[in-house]
């Protein structure tokens, strides 16, 4: 990465005043205490005085000394001036003299201010190694943070190249111990078949990195079975049988985002480790989202199933109404002769059936076995007939499941899997 990431303007503001502070800021870092304006006072003349105060305000505002102390806006000087009683204007000539030395030692010694020297720098340098290790916060970022603790821990900033140079580094040390990880993790045969997946094939116009990384678009029943094919083939990387536990999730994650959003030439150029360790870490993560899109682009197939066969079984339902109801008043004529013969206490139901034409009733009873249904009955014999499509796929589904609850078990046993990932 470049060693210089900050811009012209962020530099000229780095430990400087870039405004006036408010009146909580004021108060914040230039409210003089008894002590303050002892040691203030206790300096030789009002010039040095004030200088002195301004100083304390500006390290405690700043975290740094101002290499020309009066560049500090007019409202500082007359805010300090007021609570020692001096003229704002008595601070000309201060920045020309040499007690604004002895001031900032007598600061730093009197306040606890340390400065940036090597035990300061290596301190800094081991906690940015492991933000960095950790997370891939932005270089402006990281600077940030870093200028923070520092401050927190009243150690006098360093220059701006100092820190500039010591952030770019550290990410760099920890980029490099990333990308030499991953590229360590396939065998020779498998990191071979990785370095492939850039290539562009002859009279192609897509490399294989390019269709692994496109999600599924076809809900259909054939889609299904493209999902599923996209998914054993990244899966055949053998990615699931890698040791990636020492990577953390988010690097991980980003290095699978660049994969999947720059193009396979983009990823073909990158240097040393970074192209393979790019691969290793698509090829560890995306059999997960694959399954995932694969499981999503089913559901989403017998959705469709499911609401055209509910919508197919009403419309068929509605076509033979007029039959079955034809079948309802035949029956309901042939019962209510049956229940008033057997109400006449004189009555032979047996004769009566005789000499009743039983044809169209018996035809009416075939016709409500055929039509009837149960209550939420129907579905089942519908969506089976449309079951045949799909049903291929479903071994396929059931093993790319069984996979993946494998690795959520074995996850449970207190490894990390880089499969199981948030997107």
């Amino acid at each position: 990465m470049p060693t210089n990431f900050l811009s012209d303007d962020q530099r000229r503001r780095f430990g400087r005043f870039t405004e006036d502070p408010d009146e909580g800021q004021l108060a914040g870092s230039f409210l003089l205490d008894q002590t303050a304006r002892r040691r203030a006072m206790a300096a030789r003349s009002g010039r040095n005085r004030i200088g002195w105060a301004v100083q304390l305000g500006t390290i405690r505002y700043l975290g740094t000394f101002l290499e020309n102390p009066e560049a500090v806006p007019a409202v500082v000087v007359a805010y300090v001036a007021e609570q020692l009683g001096l003229d704002p204007g008595e601070l000309d000539g201060y920045g020309a003299g040499e007690a604004r030395w002895d001031h900032q030692e007598q600061i730093r010694t009197e306040y606890g201010y340390t400065k940036f020297e090597f035990d300061q720098w290596f301190a800094l340098a081991r906690w940015m190694y492991q933000r960095a290790w950790i997370g891939n916060e932005r270089p402006t970022l990281l600077f940030d943070l870093a200028t923070k603790r520092l401050v927190d821990k009243k150690v006098v900033l360093p220059g701006v190249t100092v820190l500039e140079r010591l952030v770019s580094g550290t990410r760099e040390r920890a980029e490099k111990r990333l990308w030499a990880t991953l590229a360590a993790a396939p065998t020779p045969e498998q990191a071979a078949r990785l370095q492939q997946l850039v290539v562009v094939p002859a009279g192609k116009r897509l490399s294989e990195l390019d269709q692994l990384r496109r999600s599924p678009r076809d809900i259909s029943a054939s889609g299904v079975g493209k999902a599923l094919e996209r998914y054993e083939s990244l899966r055949a990387f053998g990615g699931h049988a890698w040791n990636l536990d020492a990577i953390p999730p988010g690097r991980l994650q980003a290095l699978v985002r660049f994969a999947k959003a720059a193009r396979a030439q983009a990823v073909s150029d990158l240097a040393g480790d970074r192209r393979l360790a790019t691969l290793v870490a698509f090829a560890a993560v995306m059999p997960q989202l694959a399954a995932d899109e694969a499981i999503e682009v089913f559901d989403l197939v017998m959705g469709d199933i499911i609401r055209s066969s509910a919508t197919k079984m009403t419309k068929q339902r509605l076509r033979t109404l007029k039959d079955l109801d034809a079948a309802a008043i035949e029956l309901r004529k042939a019962w209510l002769a049956v229940c008033s013969t057997a109400a006449d206490p004189d009555g032979d139901v047996r004769a009566m059936l005789d000499a009743m034409d039983v044809g169209p009733v018996h035809a009416a009873a075939d016709t409500v076995k055929v039509l009837a249904q149960q209550p939420d009955d129907g579905a089942e014999q519908m969506l089976a007939a449309r079951y045949v499509t799909i049903a291929r796929f479903l071994p396929a589904l059931l093993k790319t499941f069984t996979f993946e609850v494998m690795g959520i078990f074995e996850n449970g046993r207190g490894r990390s899997s880089p499969h199981l990932l948030g997107p």
